[in-house]
């Protein structure tokens, strides 16, 4: 009887033993091989994103992934509410957006060149970059439904994730500004109230005047912005006009390089005007190219002519604009000449 106790409490602690291997076993095979870790200084660096309505706004640099955090890491949105705590649904609605498949490089020769490197794709107006937590706000967004400065705006959380562990980002801030479709802009950010209809010249150089022959200088000429509402394509025409509201024939202006003047294409020269097919926003990206100024953020145009001077030395005038059109459609900009109009003819 004794032996018999042994032999059944020997086999009840073998069979328990077995099912215990097994059982591990069973689970190890649903456990990943490792867990990646997750900093715990892991955060946003960035709480509160203020873009402009009417543009794509990219915001990067904006985490923090720590110094022991397994890469890369997984990123959502959540909750994404207005700042009374109610849904939002125009900020997750998709909209149409143009998305760039091959890179742009600012050396397309052709307009159809440039559209190819693009295609239409629906994305909600506040979207997030799924491995690197960049936030994007995209275009379509308007002042009309979206709320904007001085609202509070919105309020949303951000879920930052990978196997080994999840933290939160809570009421990270989005307070839009109404739109201000073109650059340098008068317009106040936070009323969208032009403070006045026109901006000056980046560039003003050896331009001296028809009637006095001085130098003329910045305030001496003044930059207006014009759309053409009615008109369908998408465009950029530069005119010229003098004191006496006058155009300007631009041929005077015989030193420019029309050619190469801005990113456009199909261009058309009157007596009064100089206009050029186009894609928008101009720049198209914020990247250097032969088009923009040294960061890339502005297209940069350059007029130029010469002329004799005193002593009939050669004297090259010039006059240029650093600007950015984020919204499509028949723009022109316009250089008005206030006080007294240049002088093109030799001295």
């Amino acid at each position: 009887m004794y032996m018999n106790r042994n032999y059944i409490s020997n086999t009840i602690k073998g069979t328990l033993a077995l099912l215990s291997v097994i059982l591990l076993s069973s689970c190890n095979k649903n456990l990943p091989d490792h867990l990646d870790a997750l900093d715990n200084d892991v955060t946003y660096t960035t709480t509160t994103y203020e873009p402009v309505l009417g543009r794509t706004t990219l915001f990067n640099n904006n985490v923090n992934v720590g110094k022991n955090s397994t890469l890369p890491l997984d990123f959502k949105i959540y909750s994404i509410r207005t700042a009374d705590g109610d849904p939002a649904p125009e900020l997750t609605s998709k909209f149409p957006v143009k998305v760039w498949k091959k890179a742009y490089t600012g050396a397309e020769t052709t307009l159809a060149e440039i559209e190819s490197k693009r295609e239409v794709q629906y994305r909600p107006l506040l979207e997030i970059q799924e491995k690197s937590g960049e936030i994007t706000m995209w275009n379509p967004g308007r002042s009309s439904f979206v709320k904007n400065s001085p609202d509070p705006g919105y309020v949303f959380d951000v879920e930052i994730s990978n196997t080994g562990g999840r933290k939160f980002a809570r009421n990270l801030k989005l307070k839009p500004y109404k739109e201000r479709p073109y650059e340098p802009s008068t317009i106040d950010p936070a009323t969208g109230l032009s403070l006045r209809p026109y901006v000056f010249p980046s560039l003003m150089v050896n331009t001296v005047g028809e009637r006095t022959g001085q130098f003329l200088g910045f305030g001496d000429m003044v930059v207006y912005f014009f759309k053409n509402e009615e008109q369908a394509g998408n465009s950029l025409t530069f005119s010229f006009v003098d004191s006496l509201n006058n155009y300007i024939n631009p041929d005077k202006f015989n030193a420019t390089n029309w050619e190469k003047l801005i990113h456009g294409f199909d261009m058309v020269k009157t007596n009064q005007k100089v206009t050029y097919k186009v894609a928008y926003p101009i720049p198209l990206i914020n990247q250097r190219t032969d088009y923009t100024n040294i960061d890339g953020t502005r297209a940069s145009v350059t007029f130029a002519y010469r002329r004799l001077g005193f002593g009939g030395g050669s004297v090259l005038a010039r006059l240029g604009l650093d600007f950015a059109i984020f919204e499509e459609g028949n723009w022109e900009i316009q250089f008005r000449f206030t006080g007294e109009s240049p002088r093109f003819t030799n001295e």
